[in-house]
């Protein structure tokens, strides 16, 4: 399955503010229109969105961020229509290997609820580790990036 990410033109922002996790997902994650007023408000945020067979499936943010120095995904949604296809081990497979090609990314971190279990799973599964701390109620975990 081909995933893609893509920078977010007019299209992309409209497609994206249509894709909705489940309401048994809404405290995982924040909505899309909230995380594209994050990155209109901070240019170290990139939004993307996540694209298989011509459509918006999913939505992923990711930042270096300017508190620790260090690139974190911010978000990864798919969309509950799509859901249980692959589309967000592809997508986080694609922004691992997105963030592994920039300079000086010597490690991915991310944060995810402690009661996602479902992401959680994913996480380990690509690699990811709990670093043992928490931030914002958020288990944080760290990859490694392999060079």
């Amino acid at each position: 399955m081909t995933v893609t990410l893509t920078p977010i033109d007019a299209a992309g922002r409209t497609a994206v503010l249509g894709l909705h996790v489940s309401p048994d997902q809404d405290d995982f994650v924040a909505s899309n229109a909230e995380s594209l007023d994050e990155a209109d408000e901070n240019p170290e945020c990139i939004p993307l969105a996540v694209a298989a067979g011509g459509l918006v499936v999913g939505f992923a943010m990711y930042a270096l961020d300017s508190d620790d120095d260090n690139y974190w995904i911010y978000r990864l949604m798919i969309d509950h229509r799509y859901q249980g296809r692959g589309f967000g081990r592809a997508a986080l497979r694609a922004l691992i290997a997105r963030l592994s090609a920039l300079a000086g990314c010597d490690a991915i971190y991310l944060g995810v609820a402690p009661e996602n279990v479902a992401a959680a799973e994913l996480y380990v599964g690509e690699g990811f580790t709990p670093t043992g701390e928490m931030f914002e109620g958020e288990i944080v975990m760290r990859r490694p990036v392999a060079r």
